[in-house]
Parts: C-alpha cells; structure tokens; sequence
C-alpha cells in the first residue's frame, strides 16, 4: 500500500533549504573535514528540533496590561481578566504577576472596536448589528534578547445582534460574548500557535 502524505509550503521551504544545507555541509566535510563546517550544520539543525510554540523550558508567563486604542472604557481591563483565566485553566502555563520571575511575556494591543450597522426597518432603524473587536497579539521571552516567537497581527471576534427585535440582545452583553471569544483566541494563539477550532461558519467560509 502506498503511503503519502502533504507538506505545507513553508515546510516544504524548510525541508529543501535542510537539503541543500546539509548536502552542502556534507561535500564541504568531505574536502575538508573542518570542525567550523560541522559546527555550522549542528547549529542549523538544532534550530529546527520541533519545538512547539511555547517553548518547553518555560513555565510562566507575564500578561502585560493591554493597549486600548480605541477608547472604550474597561475593554482592557475585561479582556486581561479574560485571557488569564484562559490561561490559567489551560494549565500549560503559570500566570504570573511579576515579569521578573515569567519565562515568557504576552503583549495585547485592541486595535478596533466597531458596531456595524447591517439591516434596516421600514422607518430606517438599524435592527441587525455586528459587533468587531480586533488586537494585535504578541508572544516574547522574557530573557536579555526579548526574542519574539509569535507576532499576530489583527486578531479578531465578531457577532451580530439586536436591540430592538427579537432574540433581543443589549450590546453590553454582545460585548461580553465578543470578549469571552476573543480571549479564547488568544489564549489558544498563544499555548498552540492556533485558533481555527474557534473561527465562526462566517470565516470558515471565507478562508
């Protein structure tokens, strides 16, 4: 039976450049039997060892206060609640308080708070909203080079609602949902490296 399998683009990059490296290295070796050769292409491959996105020596992590740009008020203050009780129940990390003793840092920046106006009545009231929230998402350790694992750029959470015809929904507790969505994206960028398992039938569809 044949066995096959696929490889992603930027795998297949990677996979190729370990080729032609290692081919290299080993032609190189092989002329001049070099210790600064062989140095090079043990560095190189143990940079790719398969670490996952939280690396595995770190244990704790610091949530920095978040940026609000949009003005809302306690949007930030929800949302760091939010993430580091997702977190915290996660259980692959420990959130700590104090960054001196973190492994890792987690930066949060709301960029966009919007309410989108999408259906109207006869006498031209707005009956169906969407509410956006959008941030900017960034994972660093905590160590003398800051080194950034992750920066994800317009992280975002959505939802339709009304508060005028039935199912009627204020828009204070359609910001909650957004918020409780949003952070669970975060949280699952951050430990994973992925939040598809969350996106909406809406994005499915559009991806």
């Amino acid at each position: 039976m044949a066995l096959s399998f696929r490889i992603d683009g930027r795998m297949a990059v990677l996979v190729r450049v370990m080729a032609v490296l290692l081919a290299a290295w080993a032609a190189g070796g092989c002329a001049s039997g070099g210790k600064e050769e062989d140095g090079t292409a043990r560095r190189f491959i143990e940079s790719f060892d398969g670490e996952p996105v939280v690396p595995r020596a770190a244990n704790r992590i610091y949530i920095a206060p978040p940026v609000d740009v949009t003005g809302s008020q306690d949007l930030a203050e929800k949302l760091l609640i939010k993430v580091r009780e997702g977190l915290s129940l996660d259980g692959r990390l420990g959130v700590d308080s104090d960054e001196a003793h973190a492994d890792l840092r987690l930066e949060i920046r709301i960029s966009k708070y919007l309410v989108e106006r999408l259906e109207y009545d006869a006498i031209g009231r707005a009956v169906k909203k969407r509410l956006w929230i959008t941030a900017d998402v960034k994972l660093m350790r905590v160590d003398r080079k800051s080194k950034m694992i992750f920066y994800e750029q317009g992280l975002q959470s959505f939802r339709i609602f009304s508060d005028l015809v039935m199912p009627i929904e204020p828009e204070s507790r359609t910001r909650e949902y957004v918020l409780d969505d949003l952070a669970g994206r975060i949280t699952a960028k951050t430990v994973t490296g992925w939040y598809t398992d969350l996106l909406t039938d809406i994005e499915q569809r559009k991806k």
